[in-house]
């Protein structure tokens, strides 16, 4: 009787240990450019207006988002309709308990530019906050002996914060609504 429990107990502890290999976690599915291989979120939206106007909503929409704009803003320019900025995220680890901590920040470039009918964004050079550059595609690599099944969920995390950002830029490049009081 206690060979069976031993036995089981061992079969256990080693679905436990698989269960935290790579190969059996799902990969976050981050854009990665193919040029630089950096996670790079990047799109041209089209929307109603002249280089002007788009260039006036996103300077209204950064300083609405940003809480601090001037350290944000690192560079902008009118006539070209392009704001260079530089922004981060917050990363949590989760305990045991299924709390979940401050682990750290990262950094990341944002470039908003605006063309007659359209705008692109791109976010890319994602780094965590360190001694020296971290760039978060080291988090993908699972033959790492410094690698965690919680970077997955790191980068988990950075994905929707920055979608969420992306929405919100959306949102705040569209016309203002025009409202006529007909009284």
């Amino acid at each position: 009787m206690k060979k069976i429990a031993l036995l089981i107990a061992a079969a256990f502890v080693m679905l436990c240990a698989n269960a935290q290999k790579p190969s059996k976690l799902p990969v976050p599915d981050l854009p990665i450019d193919e040029r630089t291989n950096l996670v790079t979120y990047q799109d041209v939206v089209k929307q109603e207006g002249t280089t002007k106007e788009l260039y006036e909503r996103a300077m209204v929409w950064v300083k609405k988002y940003y809480k601090n704009t001037s350290e944000v803003i690192k560079n902008s320019d009118a006539d070209k309709g392009s704001i260079l900025m530089r922004s981060s995220v917050r990363i949590f680890s989760k305990q045991k308990d299924g709390t979940m901590l401050p682990k750290n920040i990262v950094y990341y470039n944002f470039k908003l530019e605006c063309r007659d009918g359209r705008y692109r964004y791109t976010i890319t050079n994602f780094n965590e906050k360190a001694a020296s550059a971290a760039p978060i595609e080291n988090w993908f690599k699972t033959d790492s002996p410094y690698w965690s099944p919680s970077q997955y969920e790191w980068l988990t995390q950075i994905d929707s914060q920055i979608k969420e950002l992306i929405n919100s830029l959306e949102e705040g490049m569209l016309p203002p609504e025009v409202f006529e009081d007909e009284w």
